[in-house]
Order: C-alpha cells, then sequence, then structure tokens
C-alpha cells in the first residue's frame, strides 16, 4: 500500500474505533458525529434503512435504553476499497424493552458484523449483519453464549 491509502485507512479505522467507543458509552452524539451523512442499514436483520440525524441519533440511543450496559468488542478489522468491516463480540444484559421483548435481565454475549462504508474519508453508512433470532433467543433468556 502506499502512504496516502495507509493513511486513509489508519484514518478511518480510527474513526470507527471513536465511534464503537461512544457506543459503549451510551454517547449518541459522539456517535453520531463519526457520520458525515448519517445512515443506518438494517435490512440485513429484517430492518429498515435509517436515514438522517435525528432517525439515526435515536436509534443509536435506543441501544443505550435496551442494553445500558452494551459493549461492542472488535475482534477483527478488516479494510477494503470503500468500507472498514468490523467482527464484533457484543456483550451487556437485557435489561430494557428491545424490539418488542421486555427486559429479562438476561447475559448477551453474541457475535455480529457491520460493515461501516465511507465515501473517501467521510462515514456515510453502517451496515449490521447480525443472526436475529439467535440473538433474542438470548435476550429470553433461551440462549447460551457464543463467540465468533
Amino acid at each position: 500500500m502506499s502512504a496516502p491509502i495507509d493513511t486513509l485507512c489508519s484514518y478511518r479505522e480510527e474513526l470507527v474505533l471513536r465511534h464503537i467507543d461512544a457506543e459503549n458509552r451510551n454517547d449518541a452524539d459522539t456517535a453520531l458525529a463519526t457520520f458525515t451523512r448519517p445512515k443506518y442499514d438494517l435490512t440485513a436483520v429484517e430492518g429498515p434503512v435509517i436515514e438522517g440525524k435525528g432517525p439515526v441519533h435515536d436509534l443509536i440511543a435506543s441501544f443505550g435504553t435496551s442494553l445500558p450496559s452494551i459493549n461492542y468488542v472488535a475482534r477483527h478489522i478488516h479494510h477494503a476499497d470503500h468500507a472498514v468491516i468490523v467482527e464484533y463480540q457484543i456483550t451487556g444484559r437485557h435489561d430494557g424493552e428491545y424490539n418488542g421483548i421486555e427486559p429479562t435481565g438476561s447475559v448477551v454475549d453474541y457475535p455480529a458484523i457491520a460493515v461501516y462504508e465511507f465515501d473517501g474519508p467521510d462515514l456515510v453508512c453502517e451496515r449490521m449483519y447480525v443472526n436475529l433470532r439467535g440473538l433474542e433467543a438470548q435476550l429470553r433468556g433461551m440462549g447460551g453464549q457464543t463467540t465468533a
């Protein structure tokens, strides 16, 4: 890789890690500020595409409400031409309503992947991939721990 590409990759990775850190601290404002054009694509998990500062802020804030102790642990980070791909382990306790599931206090420990899409240096979309049925089973206290 050439120096400008290395610099761009380093910048993007640092931005993604700031985004993850903000989500771990339930700091929706800081996580939102990492986006140039805020967008979450949840179609891979049977959800909508959410665009715009207000709706994306509300989505990020909702993570901290349903799983206040949520922690996204980046296990592996990969770089592509227009993306940073992060393999996660999501951990936390289900202490708030999530997707119609009332709080159970269950421990969540589940793998996921997020693709952070870039336009040059600008973060423009986060696309999540997770087995929702398995995650929801853990939220209901019916699933064991899984690791990536």
